[in-house]
C-alpha cells in the first residue's frame, strides 16, 4: 500500500510498457535472426546440390564417350537430390523429369542446364541480399529494422486501445436509446480495425521470400488497412459497410494469386521467350555433338 501511495498511475503504467517494449523488442530480434540463419542454410542446401548437379551435367556434355556407369549413376543421384533441394522450383523439376526420360538428348540436357544456371544465380542473389542487410545494413535498411523490431509492441498497444475502445462503447450508459444497431456498429468498427491490423501486420514485419505475387500481396493489404481510416472520416453507421469492403478486397485477392491450371503452364522445352528460344537452338546447333535429327 505504501508503494501504491509513493507512486502514481501513470508511472505504474508506463513501467510495465516499458519492461513490455524492452521484452518484445529483444524476442522481435531474436526471431528475425534465427528466421534469418534457416533462410541461409536453406539457400546454402540448394546451391551445394545444384553445383554438384551442374558440374556433372558439364562433365557429362564435355565428355564425347559419354560417362562411365559409375559416373552416370553419380550423375542421376545429384540431380534425384536436387528434387529434394529446399527451394527447387516446378521448372526445374520438370526439366530434371524430362531430362531422366531421354538422357541422350542433348537438347533437354542445355536446357537443364540452362535451368540450373538460372536457378543458381537467382538463389546466389537472394544470398548475398540477406548476408547484406544482417552484416552490412546501409542507413535506411538499419532504421527501417529498428522500426521492424518495435512493430510487435506497438501491435500489441493498438490491440489494447482497440480493446478499451470496445468496452466502453459497449457499456449501456455510453450508447444512445434510440439507435437499435449501435451494438452492430460497434461491433463492425471493432472488427474491421482488428481484421486491418492482423492483416497488415505480417507484411510491415517482412521476412517473407519474394514470390511473383508477393507485391500484389502487400498492396491488397495495404489496401484494407487505408479502407480502415474511412471510420475517421465517416461516422458510426459506415462500419458495416467498411468491413463489407474490407471482405470483398480480401476474397479478391483469392482471385488474383490463385495459382495457374497445368495446361496452362509451360510444358517441357518451352520455359523461354522466343528470342531467347531462337538463341538457345543456335547455341545447341553448334555443339560437335549435336543431334541433327528432328523428333
Amino acid at each position: 500500500m505504501a508503494w501504491l501511495n509513493l507512486h502514481t498511475p501513470t508511472v505504474m503504467v508506463i513501467a510495465p510498457a516499458i519492461v513490455l517494449f524492452v521484452w518484445q523488442y529483444s524476442a522481435s530480434k531474436r526471431r528475425t535472426a534465427y528466421r534469418v540463419n534457416i533462410r541461409l542454410d536453406r539457400l546454402h542446401r540448394s546451391l551445394e546440390l545444384y553445383a554438384a548437379a551442374t558440374g556433372a551435367l558439364l562433365r557429362e556434355a564435355g565428355t564425347a564417350d559419354g560417362l562411365s556407369p559409375a559416373e552416370h549413376a553419380t550423375l542421376v543421384d545429384k540431380l534425384l537430390a536436387c528434387k529434394a533441394a529446399p527451394y527447387v522450383t516446378e521448372d526445374l523439376l520438370a526439366q530434371i523429369t524430362a531430362y531422366m526420360m531421354d538422357e541422350q538428348d542433348g537438347t533437354r540436357r542445355t536446357l537443364l542446364l540452362r535451368t540450373l544456371e538460372r536457378e543458381t544465380e537467382r538463389l546466389m542473389e537472394e544470398r548475398s541480399l540477406l548476408l547484406r542487410r544482417s552484416e552490412k545494413p546501409g542507413w535506411g535498411w538499419m532504421i527501417v529494422q529498428q522500426i521492424q523490431h518495435a512493430l510487435p509492441f506497438f501491435f500489441t498497444v493498438c490491440l489494447f486501445i482497440l480493446v478499451v475502445w470496445l468496452h466502453g462503447s459497449l457499456n449501456p450508459s455510453e450508447q444512445m436509446e434510440d439507435e437499435r444497431w449501435a451494438a452492430l456498429y460497434v461491433w463492425s468498427r471493432f472488427l474491421s480495425c482488428l481484421f486491418s491490423l492482423l492483416v497488415v501486420y505480417p507484411f510491415l514485419r517482412g521476412g517473407y521470400r519474394r514470390t511473383a505475387s508477393s507485391w500484389l500481396q502487400r498492396w491488397l493489404a495495404v489496401t484494407i488497412a487505408l479502407a480502415a481510416l474511412l471510420h475517421l472520416a465517416g461516422g458510426l453507421t459506415w462500419a458495416p459497410y467498411i468491413l463489407t469492403l474490407q471482405l470483398l478486397i480480401f476474397l479478391a485477392g483469392f482471385r488474383f494469386n490463385r495459382s495457374k491450371p497445368r495446361r496452362s503452364r509451360p510444358f517441357v522445352g518451352h520455359y523461354f521467350e522466343e528470342d531467347e528460344l531462337s538463341l538457345l537452338k543456335e547455341q545447341i546447333s553448334d555443339l560437335p555433338d549435336h543431334d541433327t535429327d528432328q523428333r
